[in-house]
C-alpha cells in the first residue's frame, strides 16, 4: 500500500531544490525551486500528505556498525555513540540517527549530521510552509549492490553506495582504480524515493529533531469523557446522600432509644433536651452530676489564681458531691483571702485551720455549690 499524497524535496548543496509530487504511489508532477503549490494548482498541501526532505548527500555521513552480541535496541544505541565518537568535531555539535534494524545479525546504519545543518534544513522547510515528516539521507535511496558500487543521482547530485558504505559523488576519487561501478537508472532511484515515503530506510527526524505531533481533540471522545465524568459525579453524589440518610436514620434510632431509657428516670420527658435538663437537676439536688463537681472546682481554681502565695496540696470529692481540698500558705491571711473569694462567688464553704511541722498555715476546706 502506498501513500495517497506525498511531496519529495531534494536539497542540493548548491542551486535550487528539486521536488516531486506523488499521488497514489506515482510521481505526477515535478519541478525546480519552491513553487510546487503553484505548479500543482494547489493553495496548500493536503492534510494527510507525507513530506520527505532529502538533504545534500555530502552533508550527511553514513556509518555501518555490527553488534551481534547486543539486543537490537542496545546495538542501535551503541552504533550511535560510536558514530558520534568518530566525528572530527565535538560530539555535542553532531546529531546521530539510527535505522530501525531489529536483526542483531545485520549491521546498524547510522547517519551523522551537524546539528546546525539539521536546524538550517528545518528552518528552510518552515520558511517554505513545510514541516517534513521524514528526512532521508540521499545515498540510502540507492540499492545496495552485491559487489562493487551503485551510482545514481537525485536532485542533480551524484552519489555512490557499496556494501556497508555510501557517500556523495565528490568522494568518488577515493575509490580504488578499476572499482566496479554500476549506474542506477533515474527511474529506479525515483521509485525508491517514492517507497521511502511509506518505509524510509533511515529517518533523521528522531530524538531532538523528532516531529512534534499536534494532538487534535476528538469531539466524540470529549463527549464521552464529559458523559462519564457526569455519571461518576452523579454516582458519587448518590453514594454520599445514601450515607447521610443512613446516618440520619441511625441517629434518630439512637435518639429514640436514649429517650426511652431516660423516661425510666424522667417519665414525663417529651424530648432528649428536656430529659437531660431534668436528670441534671435531680443530680444537682443530690450533690452529683457534672456541674456539682466542675463548678466548685472551677470556683476554687479561680480563687487560687488571685492568691499566688496559696497552694493546693490535696483535692477530692465525696460521694455526695462535696469537694474537699487542703490549702497551704505562709500566712493564714492569704488562705482567708481565698475563702472570702469562694464565698463571694456563692459557694458554701467550711474551713479547719492547722499548721504543718514547717510552720506553714494549713486549712482543710469543703466547697459546695
Amino acid at each position: 500500500m502506498s501513500v495517497a499524497e506525498g511531496l519529495i524535496v531534494a536539497l542540493p548543496e548548491d542551486g535550487e531544490p528539486l521536488w516531486m509530487r506523488v499521488v497514489d504511489g506515482a510521481v505526477t508532477q515535478r519541478g525546480e525551486g519552491a513553487n510546487w503549490l503553484a505548479a500543482c494548482g494547489l493553495t496548500a498541501l493536503p492534510a494527510d500528505a507525507v513530506v520527505m526532505l532529502v538533504p545534500p548527500a555530502a552533508m550527511v555521513t553514513l556509518h555501518w556498525a555490527e553488534y551481534p552480541e547486543l539486543a537490537p535496541r542496545q546495538g542501535r544505541a551503541a552504533a550511535r555513540l560510536a558514530a558520534l565518537a568518530g566525528g572530527i568535531v565535538p560530539a555535542d555539535q553532531l546529531f546521530a540517527a539510527a535505522d530501525e534494524n531489529d536483526d542483531p545479525a545485520r549491521p546498524h546504519v547510522v547517519a551523522v549530521a551537524a546539528r546546525s545543518d539539521m536546524q538550517h534544513w528545518l528552518l528552510w522547510a518552515q520558511h517554505h510552509g513545510l514541516d517534513p515528516d521524514i528526512i532521508v539521507p540521499a545515498p540510502l535511496l540507492l540499492p545496495e549492490p552485491d559487489e562493487g558500487f551503485a551510482r545514481g543521482s537525485l536532485g542533480g547530485e551524484v552519489m555512490l553506495r557499496g556494501r556497508g558504505v555510501a557517500f556523495g559523488g565528490d568522494l568518488a576519487p577515493i575509490l580504488a582504480a578499476g572499482a566496479l561501478i554500476e549506474d542506477v537508472p533515474a527511474d529506479v532511484v525515483e521509485a525508491r524515493a517514492v517507497d521511502a515515503l511509506e518505509r524510509p530506510p533511515l529517518d533523521l527526524r528522531q530524538g531532538d529533531f523528532a516531529k512534534r505531533v499536534r494532538r487534535v481533540a476528538d469531539k466524540a471522545v470529549l463527549r464521552r469523557i464529559v458523559l462519564w465524568s457526569g455519571l461518576i459525579l452523579l454516582v458519587s453524589l448518590l453514594i454520599s446522600l445514601t450515607g447521610l440518610v443512613r446516618q440520619h436514620v441511625a441517629a434518630r434510632g439512637l435518639d429514640a432509644e436514649s429517650l426511652a431509657l431516660a423516661r425510666q428516670v424522667v417519665p414525663g420527658a417529651g424530648d432528649l433536651a428536656q430529659a437531660e435538663a431534668e436528670i441534671e437537676r435531680q443530680l444537682a439536688a443530690r450533690g452529683a452530676g457534672a456541674y456539682a463537681f466542675t463548678a466548685p472546682v472551677a470556683g476554687l481554681l479561680n480563687a487560687l489564681q488571685e492568691a499566688p502565695g496559696v497552694s493546693m496540696t490535696a483535692l477530692s470529692r465525696d460521694p455526695d458531691g462535696m469537694i474537699r481540698a487542703t490549702l497551704a500558705a505562709a500566712k493564714v491571711e492569704e488562705i482567708n483571702a481565698v475563702l472570702v473569694a469562694l464565698q463571694s462567688a456563692g459557694f458554701t464553704i467550711t474551713a479547719t485551720p492547722s499548721q504543718d511541722p514547717g510552720g506553714r498555715a494549713l486549712a482543710d476546706i469543703t466547697v459546695r455549690s
